[in-house]
């Protein structure tokens, strides 16, 4: 199916990960000026050991904002090393960022996270990720 014409579903009564099996994380540290490092202890060879970096800023008064704020932002990086057959390793990656006014709503948070993670597995949006066709 073409992008141009791709569905998702707009509060639904809930979106979960299901089958598969649980990764687990874990601290890689203490949390520093917005930002915190995990790890997932089950990869014992540390070369590809997969982590995710949560990176969050609060907003902050800015006078050229809409409503005189900077946006709220919350990101996060998924780490997926790969050891390569020629033994170099390269580090494949999934970024989902949020950022929103400080004047939406719960709800309309709630929505923001329903739209992403359709997005992340939906099937209207994997194919372009797996074959970086646009249509």
């Amino acid at each position: 199916m073409s992008l141009v014409n791709a569905g998702v579903v707009t509060a639904p009564s809930s979106i979960s990960a299901s089958g598969g099996t649980a990764l687990t994380f874990a601290s890689a540290g203490q949390p520093s000026s917005g930002r915190l490092s995990l790890i997932v202890p089950a990869d014992t060879d540390l070369r590809v050991r997969r982590g995710m970096e949560i990176t969050v800023k609060t907003p902050s008064p800015q006078s050229t904002a809409p409503n005189g704020y900077t946006q709220a932002r919350a990101s996060y990086l998924f780490k997926y090393p790969k050891l390569l057959a020629n033994g170099k390793i390269t580090v494949n990656t999934a970024k989902v960022e949020f950022a929103y006014d400080v004047e939406t709503t719960q709800t309309e948070i709630q929505q923001l996270l329903d739209i992403a993670a359709q997005i992340c597995c939906d099937g209207d949006f994997t194919p372009t990720t797996k074959t970086l066709q646009l249509t």
